[in-house]
């Protein structure tokens, strides 16, 4: 039977535990998300939020941050990984549906002239370049469109420094053998022009894919792996935490 001292700091001890616990899982699901993702991002890895238990709410919560400030929700992206099916859509494709780029119910995935960080995901640079010159940038941002000036000096290049121009257009729907999406189509000459003459679209490469929802599998075990946490950590985690308010208590 627990003593009187027990009971009363049973409580506290309590809460401690499931805290501790959480902390435990936290530290286990950014283990397995090193495991199942490829080069996660320390935004990713950081996607995780511990709420702690009290004596007056003995409930700890473990789950995926809703507050990215400019960048995508967490529990919007990873989701997708943790329960499969469809993803929901990024800002960065909300902004070209909205500004008539890409219709909606698709979805953008990086062709093979994208640029990709070192995460492998589609630069934010480019991205920001993109949504500037189709002009996707909402009212809030519409002085970072491009203005026709700017567009036609990237058209042109830089001979001098060896930078050739360049456009970017869109297929709103598949056009022969490409599909549709967002192209780069470089300018070239001379032997260059001759070379790249026969490609689609005279060398015109996709930078941006639009595809139908796009499917995921349950990449990130994220309820097997807290499962697991919780059956080995709490018991120790309690019985640590009962040993610390008794001692605590006796002064």
């Amino acid at each position: 039977m627990l003593s009187d001292l027990e009971k009363r700091q049973l409580p506290f001890a309590m809460a401690r535990a499931l805290t501790l616990t959480a902390q435990d899982v936290k530290r286990a699901e950014i283990a397995e998300m090193q495991r199942a993702f490829d080069r996660p991002t320390k935004y990713t890895l950081n996607s995780l939020y511990v709420k702690p238990a009290t004596k007056r709410d003995l409930r700890a919560w473990v789950w995926l941050k809703y507050d990215a400030g400019k960048g995508t929700p967490a529990d919007k992206y990873l989701a997708a990984e943790i329960q499969g099916g469809g993803r929901k859509t990024k800002r960065f494709e909300r902004a070209l549906q909205q500004a008539g780029v890409m219709p909606r119910g698709m979805f953008a995935v990086p062709g093979s002239a994208a640029q990709k960080d070192a995460y492998g995901n589609m630069s934010r640079g480019q991205i920001v370049q993109i949504l500037s010159y189709l002009r996707a940038f909402g009212e809030q941002g519409y002085k970072a469109n491009m203005t026709d000036r700017r567009r036609g000096s990237l058209a042109k290049g830089n001979a001098k420094k060896g930078v050739r121009g360049f456009q970017y257009f869109v297929l709103r729907e598949r056009h022969g053998k490409l599909p549709p999406g967002i192209y780069k189509k470089t300018a070239y000459s001379g032997a260059d022009a001759a070379r790249v003459a026969h490609l689609q679209g005279g060398g015109a490469k996709p930078v941006v894919i639009f595809v139908k929802s796009p499917g995921y599998s349950r990449r990130f075990k994220f309820f097997e792996v807290a499962g697991r946490t919780v059956r080995e950590r709490f018991t120790a985690n309690f019985d640590q935490a009962l040993a610390d308010a008794l001692a605590s208590a006796r002064g």
